[in-house]
């Protein structure tokens, strides 16, 4: 894992898909980046929130370290869970960090509350936790507890893949005995697939590029009102994905990389494909490009399965798209004519707000369970008259 040991924090996005200078709140994300978000116990698990609260406060809290380290002691010392739960989340809403939600989620199986130790794991693993495979181990666990086999045997593949090597643990741990007792035949063969590719760069691969996405909270709006799209480096894609990015490709073998990539959401991770969402910006004109958000899905092992641009505009110029994302992953796109305060065709975008917007025609989607984008109803883009 070496090759692959990289240190992921969260950059900052908020939500938006049109002018900069639009400045609103629109559905359950915060649009203004400049106002300072404190963390409820409520919000442990809103991925979006804690990557703000992250990138507007970049230091790490000693309050927060002191904070885990008396709940490491209640529990793996005085064994008392419900003061070590308290402990963590305490900690994690001073300064969240990977090794609080890496314990909270093991409170979680301690106390059989298998899938909020999902939501605890999956923030560990976006926050960067190392060693990554033994979160992918303990995931394998969870599902396994919850019965739900598919996922377990694949994550158990994944933390072998990611270098899990203790194979009398994956044999014993009591965790995993629904997985072993109820579907042997799916754990020999995920158990055999992982052993014969162990150090399987691709897969590794891609494990790394999609522990990048924090977990989306519906409804998910992608929407123009929300304000000024807040980018850093470390949300980046960087071009070592690019087998996992088409445009990218494109754009790789252009005399200039004229545009740039960021990791936005993830809305699924299903038996049979993942779901992600990425940004695309102009990036010769910096924060003040329009966006366009590109809906992929992936097989398990990283093979694009479909794609679709799902909210924002490539130029001012165009029709602009929101989207709003259901948790059953259908999702519903809104195409609208725009006005500028002033001629864009003297004046330019910039410092230019809009001043209406005009509905032409809304567009429905859903995403099958085999990872296809399906259009359910309404009147596509492309036959809208001109």
């Amino acid at each position: 894992m070496k090759t692959f040991s990289l240190i992921f924090l969260f950059g900052a996005i908020l939500f938006s898909c049109g002018n900069p200078a639009t400045n609103k709140s629109v559905g359950n994300t915060l649009s203004n980046p400049m106002e300072q978000i404190r963390l409820g116990k409520s919000d442990l698990f809103n991925g979006e929130k804690v990557r703000l609260f992250l990138y507007q406060n970049p230091t790490e809290s000693k309050e927060s370290n002191k904070l885990f380290l008396a709940a490491l002691d209640e529990f793996k010392n005085k064994k008392n869970l419900i003061s070590a739960s308290e402990g963590f989340m305490a900690s994690i809403a001073a300064y969240p960090n990977a090794k609080s939600y890496y314990e909270l989620g093991n409170v979680y199986m301690e106390t059989k509350n298998y899938q909020r130790a999902l939501d605890a794991y999956s923030l560990a693993e976006k926050l960067g936790y190392e060693p990554f495979a033994k979160v992918m181990f303990n995931v394998a666990c969870a599902y396994s507890q919850l019965e739900n086999f598919p996922m377990s045997a694949d994550y158990l593949q994944y933390a072998i893949q990611a270098g899990y090597s203790n194979i009398d643990n994956i044999e014993k741990d009591t965790d995993l005995a629904k997985l072993r007792e109820e579907d042997p035949s799916l754990f020999k063969r995920n158990l055999d697939l992982a052993l014969a590719g162990m150090s399987d760069i691709e897969n590794l691969l891609w494990l790394q590029f999609k522990r990048n996405f924090i977990q989306a909270t519906f409804p998910l709006n992608m929407n123009s009102d929300q304000g000024k799209m807040v980018f850093d480096d470390k949300n980046r894609i960087s071009y070592d994905f690019e087998r996992f990015v088409a445009e990218m490709r494109d754009e790789r073998f252009s005399r200039e990389v004229s545009k740039g990539f960021f990791h936005f959401v993830q809305v699924a991770d299903k038996k049979d494909f993942v779901a992600l969402i990425y940004i695309v910006r102009d990036e010769f004109n910096g924060d003040d490009s329009p966006l366009t958000y590109r809906l992929v899905t992936f097989t398990k092992t990283g093979k694009i399965i479909d794609k679709k641009e799902i909210a924002g505009r490539e130029d001012y110029s165009e029709l602009l798209k929101t989207c709003v994302f259901q948790k059953d992953l259908s999702f519903t796109i809104t195409n609208y004519e725009t006005t500028f305060q002033k001629d864009p065709n003297e004046e330019g975008y910039y410092d230019n707000p809009i001043v209406s917007k005009k509905k032409i025609d809304t567009e429905k989607y859903r995403i099958d369970t085999s990872g296809k984008i399906v259009f359910i109803e309404g009147k596509p883009l492309a036959e809208t008259p001109a």
